[in-house]
């Protein structure tokens, strides 16, 4: 957890995907704009995010007809952003690398298949894809490596809660534990709590703007952040994001209902990050721009006044 330990309190990163038509332009934007830079996908030339892994076609394919062939080996922004990151590498040497998730990818294609895309079958064809994924990802972490720069790899699957996996089905993206220096999940909208907890990814990506924290997800997320894992707080809708004290008041809820599990306040700040709710390619670059601004202003308020909240039993907090 070395990294991910470099990373200060509150960082703010993307989810991944950038509404900009010029590679160049969106990794300046993703470097500069966040505290966490990362890869930007990119809607207007990698197509969606299943299309972006399987090439443009993959709907027209016979059956699992993937193969590393059909798809771009890098994204878009790719030579822009390496280039980029070695020339002004962040302070702490990490990025974020997203990859759409193999779970997402294996749905995708049960379905075009004619499959419910649900359950078991989703499972075993996701573990397939899996290794595949880090096989690709690994390519790039190694360039990154070559420049002095660590990568966290984070598998984007948003339609979890409806793949119908279980925890005994975590150990679909073991592929992807050891791809970079340390490994997460990006769930929007209903997390799937027992599945995640059973994963145990070092970095925990979640939409509060739509779905608060609170029961199982508090505990979920207390037993990450005791691990040494981080939170990634999904604080601002893209479409509509609203002021830096909105993002700032779901934070805190978010961070009120996992002190309430029984860890102090001081402990959940520490090892959060700030996100959009989901990525916003499909808007307009003046759009994302304002949304990367709500993300900082909320963070610094955040920082200026964590260290006033009480502990669970509501004595004062002690000093780090």
């Amino acid at each position: 957890m070395s990294a991910l330990d470099r990373l200060p309190s509150l960082a703010t990163t993307g989810v991944g995907s950038l509404p900009f038509i010029d590679p160049a332009e969106a990794v300046r934007h993703a470097r500069r704009a966040y505290d966490l830079p990362f890869c930007p996908q990119l809607p207007h030339a990698d197509g969606d995010m299943v299309s972006e892994w399987l090439g443009g076609g993959w709907a027209d394919a016979p059956p699992c007809g993937w193969t590393p062939e059909r798809d771009r080996e890098r994204p878009a922004a790719w030579d822009a952003f390496l280039a980029t990151i070695a020339m002004e590498p962040p302070a702490h040497a990490l990025v974020k690398l997203q990859v759409t998730g193999p779970v997402t990818l294996a749905v995708a294609l049960e379905r075009v298949a004619g499959r419910p895309g649900h359950g078991p079958a989703v499972a075993g064809l996701a573990a397939e894809l899996a290794g595949w994924l880090a096989a690709n990802v690994a390519g790039q972490v190694g360039l990154l490596a070559d420049v002095g720069v660590e990568a966290l790899v984070v598998a984007d699957e948003p339609g979890l809660a409806h793949a119908g996996l279980t925890p005994q089905h975590a150990d679909v993206w073991d592929p992807l534990r050891g791809a970079g220096a340390a490994w997460g999940l990006h769930v929007c909208g209903a997390v799937p709590w027992r599945t995640v907890g059973a994963a145990a990814p070092d970095v925990l990506s979640v939409d509060v703007t739509r779905s608060p924290v609170g029961g199982l997800g508090a505990a979920t997320i207390g037993a990450l952040v005791e691990r040494g894992g981080r939170i990634a707080w999904g604080a601002v809708d893209p479409v509509a994001p609203g002021t830096p004290a909105d993002a700032a008041a779901r934070v805190a809820a978010a961070v009120g209902a996992v002190t309430a599990a029984g860890l102090p306040a001081r402990e959940v700040f520490a090892p959060s990050l700030l996100t959009p709710a989901c990525g916003t390619g499909p808007l307009r670059p003046a759009h994302e721009r304002l949304v990367a601004s709500v993300l900082a202003v909320a963070a610094d308020v955040l920082a200026a006044t964590r260290d006033a909240w009480p502990a669970p039993d509501g004595a004062p907090l002690a000093d780090a």
